[in-house]
This record gives C-alpha cells, sequence and structure tokens, in this order.
C-alpha cells in the first residue's frame, strides 16, 4: 500500500508543479518563465514551490522605482519622455530639399518650410535658401521669406549678445572666448546683417582674435579661421604669417596644408608653392583624397612646366 500513497503524492506534486507553472507563464506573459518554475519544481520537490513563492512575494512588494534606473538612467530630464510618443510618421515622410520645395505648387506648403527654417539647430545653413525664397515669384511666399530673415536676424543678434556677454563675464574663459570668435565668424560670413553692422563685427573679430593669437598654442581651429579672414581682406602676406605658425604648432593638421595651398594660390606664389609641395614628403600629416587630388594636381603643373 505504501507504493501506492507515494504514487498518489508524486503524482499530486506533478500535477500541483504544472498548474503553478501554468499560471506563472500567464500572470508573467512569458512561457520561458513557466518553463522554468515547472523545472526548478522538479528539480528541488517540495523546496523548489517554497522557495519561488518567496522570490514571487518580494518581487511583487519591490517599489516600482526599483526598476526606474533601466529607463532613466543616473541623469532623469522630464523632457527625455518625448522619446517615447510615437514618432510623427507624416512629418518624417514629408521630407524634399528646400531648393525642391521652393518650386512646389502649394502654396501652403512652400509657407510651411519656409518657416520651418528657423526652428533648426543652425538656421544660418539655409539663409541661401532663405535668399531664393525672398526672390520667389510668389508674393506670399516671398513676403514669409522676408519675415523669416527678420526673426533670424534678431536670433543671431540675441545670440552675438549672449556670446560677448559671456566671454566678458569671464574673459580668461577659453570656451566662451571660442564660441564667441566662432559665432562672429560664421556670422561674418554671410550677408544677413547690414554692411555697417558687419564692418563693426569685423572690427570685434579682429581684436578678439588678435587677443587669442598671442597665446603660446592657439586653437587650431581659430588660426584656420583668422587666415580665412586675411585672405578676404585681402592680407596675403598676414596670411602667409599665420599658416608658417600654423604648421608649425600642427604639423599633422591636414587643414594646415590646405590653408597654406590657398595662401600660395591667392597671393600668386607658384615658387613657394612648389616648395611646400616638395617639403610635404618630411611632414607627419595624413592627407585625404580631397587634398592629395589639389596635391597631385599642382605637382604635374611643375612637371609640365619643367618639361616646357
Amino acid at each position: 500500500m505504501m507504493p501506492w500513497f507515494w504514487a498518489v503524492v508524486a503524482g499530486l506534486y506533478l500535477f500541483f508543479s504544472l498548474l503553478y507553472a501554468w499560471l506563472a507563464a500567464r500572470q508573467g506573459g512569458s512561457l520561458q518563465k513557466g518553463a522554468l518554475w515547472l523545472v526548478v519544481c522538479l528539480a528541488l520537490p517540495g523546496v523548489g514551490p517554497l522557495l519561488l513563492w518567496r522570490c514571487d512575494c518580494r518581487s511583487r512588494r519591490a517599489a516600482p522605482e526599483d526598476y526606474r534606473v533601466f529607463y532613466r538612467g543616473s541623469e532623469f530630464c522630464p523632457e527625455d519622455l518625448r522619446r517615447l510618443q510615437p514618432p510623427d510618421v507624416a512629418a518624417e515622410t514629408d521630407r524634399v530639399p528646400m531648393e525642391e520645395a521652393l518650386q512646389v505648387s502649394d502654396r501652403a506648403y512652400r509657407w510651411r518650410m519656409v518657416m520651418q527654417l528657423l526652428d533648426v539647430e543652425d538656421p544660418l545653413v539655409y539663409l541661401p535658401v532663405l535668399r531664393r525664397a525672398l526672390a520667389n515669384e510668389d508674393g506670399e511666399t516671398s513676403h514669409y521669406a522676408s519675415v523669416a530673415i527678420m526673426e533670424l536676424r534678431r536670433k543671431v543678434q540675441q545670440q552675438l549678445d549672449e556670446a560677448e556677454a559671456r566671454w566678458r563675464r569671464a574673459p580668461r574663459d577659453a570656451e566662451a572666448c571660442a564660441a564667441w570668435e566662432e559665432l562672429l565668424y560664421r556670422v561674418l560670413q554671410t550677408d544677413l546683417l547690414e554692411q555697417d553692422v558687419r564692418e563693426r563685427l569685423r572690427t570685434r573679430y579682429l581684436a578678439l582674435t588678435d587677443r587669442m593669437l598671442r597665446a603660446d598654442r592657439p586653437a587650431e581651429g581659430c588660426l584656420h579661421r583668422r587666415i580665412a579672414m586675411e585672405l578676404q581682406r585681402g592680407q596675403a602676406a598676414r596670411a602667409q604669417r599665420l599658416c608658417t605658425r600654423y604648421l608649425a604648432l600642427y604639423p599633422a593638421s591636414e587643414q594646415a596644408v590646405q590653408d597654406q595651398l590657398a595662401v600660395c594660390v591667392q597671393a600668386k606664389n607658384g615658387a613657394g608653392l612648389q616648395r611646400f609641395l616638395r617639403s610635404l614628403r618630411q611632414r607627419p600629416v595624413l592627407l585625404t583624397a580631397p587634398t592629395l587630388a589639389w596635391v597631385r594636381a599642382f605637382r604635374k603643373e611643375e612637371s609640365s612646366e619643367q618639361r616646357s
């Protein structure tokens, strides 16, 4: 009679284990969880269900905040919750280049595209597009382009004022100085502001970069932009002096090589250009395809002149 008793107990335990695993899988929404529960119950008769029941009770009593680290991280910003929102499929798929958008006959679409330019991270990039929209044959599109340009002027002037104020509060802050210098240069490369305003900003830019260039090792970006500014002003000799310093401070800089080529070309210094090309073999610089194309072109020119 005893074997029958243990057989009944084993059968009831197996039935209980299957039922427990089925409930766990249903509540957890996972067949893997149910299979794991069944394996633990059968591997540890009597002890397995108690262990699983205790773990289940502890997980139910745990506060929901215990799991927030998985989706919030150590630093949480409420704006990050926007990433959990469903994407705007219409806005993502309805994208065409601005040059093509200005050719579309739908006035409402052109107006919307023009006004959206003010919401991009760097609206100065689209200033040429706004200029073309200003000359559009549609009066309404031209009007909104004019409004967008005025608003862009206001935003840029505000950025300039904020960058200058930040630098004046901490004149020795290299980051604030570099931010103001770069913004000034980018604005001066456009025709957004009036000519007299640009002249005043150019004077400020030259004074600021003169101060930055007094450092023993000025930033590479500052050297590059000041060289470009000197070339725009027609000061080839000043640009050459800056290039010589640039190449000495940053011998592995490809941008320095490009600037030296530009200075030689604008100054029409063929002899200096060929000397520089011959010295490139001794420089520890890695040139990319665009720069190599110019180097090879100038070297071919030199070889053709020698043959002639």
